[in-house]
């Protein structure tokens, strides 16, 4: 699975060192003399350069467009507590870092994390890409009743965050009948968390994270995860199915 998405880095890298090459064909500057020219849009393209680049180009665009899955409906982000994009994205991230570490209970992620929105229907590479095009890698952290306490109380003041594993409702600022794993929380255990570095690393006002009582690095990419999950969903003939499940009920 790693390899068949790499394959769109790959693309892109070859785009890039062809244009490079392309360019130093080209472009080559004499050390003894030197003029400034201005480039404008009256400048063509060459093409030259054009005819190297464009099979890599082609190849890289063909890879982006290609269909992984469908939606059922389209999958929003409003500022709501719930969201249908935070439910699928914790949500995936959490079955497929279940298969990594099974001591996983729960998982989060943030809205601003969230780049864009599935429409509904055919969902392709570039889609998958736009929702996450960070480098984000996975991580296990073992926290304290006290420090996911902490994260709770995050949650509350956020007004929801996209979550799985986890539910709670929100009342002033202040979370209650919070359930981990189906368990009502309990201040004195130590729990599993599944994030990603950016927000273990204290990302997103998240500083609570950052002195867990162990990290575990679990060597996937949020993104993988996220083509493992719809891929799976594809192959069984599933398209994504995401619903409003109460997970987080603000009072307010």
């Amino acid at each position: 699975m790693k390899t068949r998405y790499r394959s769109v880095y790959s693309a892109v890298l070859l785009a890039g060192l062809a244009l490079l090459g392309a360019c130093q064909k080209h472009l080559a500057v004499s050390k003894s003399e030197y003029k400034q020219y201005g480039i404008d849009q009256q400048v063509g393209a060459d093409s030259a350069v054009m005819r190297y680049y464009q099979p890599y180009k082609d190849k890289m665009q063909a890879e982006m467009n290609r269909v992984v899955g469908q939606t059922e409906q389209a999958l929003t982000k409003p500022s709501d507590p719930e969201t249908l994009m935070g439910n699928f994205f914790a949500d995936a991230m959490l079955k497929e870092g279940l298969k990594k570490d099974p001591s996983i209970q729960f998982t989060i992620a943030t809205k601003g994390g969230l780049r864009t929105t599935f429409p509904k229907g055919n969902i392709t590479v570039s889609h998958v890409f736009e929702l996450m095009p960070f480098e984000n890698e996975m991580v296990v952290l073992k926290l304290s009743g006290p420090n996911v306490q902490q994260l709770i109380d995050f949650i509350a003041r956020k007004d929801g965050e996209p979550v799985a594993g986890i539910r709670m409702k929100i009342r002033d600022n202040k979370a209650y009948d919070v359930t981990i794993g189906g368990e009502p929380f309990d201040i004195g255990k130590n729990y599993y968390l599944l994030t990603y570095d950016y927000l273990a690393d204290g990302g997103d006002e998240l500083e609570c994270l950052r002195n867990p009582l162990e990290r575990r690095e679990i060597n996937q990419k949020v993104r993988e995860a996220l083509f493992e999950y719809i891929d799976d969903l594809t192959r069984n003939g599933k398209k994504i199915t995401v619903q409003l499940d109460g997970r987080i009920v603000s009072a307010q």
